[in-house]
């Protein structure tokens, strides 16, 4: 009877545990397994994610873009099939620019790279294509256009 005991006091903490941990977001390792993913972009900000379908759909965040400049968009998430986290971004008129995903294909992308045309506010924003919690990071990064001038001899 004691070894009974035992072992369903030994299971209800092993579930306990796995329920408490199931719902906390390790942005830290997120952002740590996926910034190298900048390549030559510097890095600018981690938007950490942490979504719960029934209280919101949609996680909105805003950054100001400079003209002539590539920013790069990495999606980091626990890459649950069914449950992938899809980021938009839209100009300052709310206007969708890109997706990391392709509702044709019904592809995931892991990143984005815009070129930025016009200096302004632009809105990322995060969703899940499932119904159940999840959370990641967005990383973005820039990288300044180069110009080269070159001089000819008179």
């Amino acid at each position: 009877m004691k070894k009974v005991r035992k072992l369903g006091l030994l299971m209800l903490g092993l579930l306990a545990f796995s329920f408490l941990s199931y719902g906390q977001c390790e942005d830290d390792e997120f952002l740590d397994e996926c910034a190298s993913s900048l390549g030559t972009y510097t890095f600018i900000k981690a938007f950490n994610v942490d979504i719960k379908p029934k209280k919101q759909e949609t996680v909105e965040y805003s950054y100001v873009f400079s003209k002539g400049s590539n920013y790069m968009i990495i999606v980091c998430d626990a890459n649950e099939v069914g449950n992938k986290m899809i980021v938009n971004l839209y100009d300052r008129n709310h206007a969708l620019i890109a997706s990391s995903y392709d509702k044709k294909t019904k592809k995931h992308y892991p990143d984005m790279v815009y070129p930025c045309s016009a200096t302004g506010v632009y809105y990322v924003e995060a969703s899940l294509e499932g119904t159940d919690p999840g959370c990641g990071v967005i990383i973005l990064g820039f990288s300044k256009e180069a110009f080269f001038i070159f001089m000819l001899p008179v």
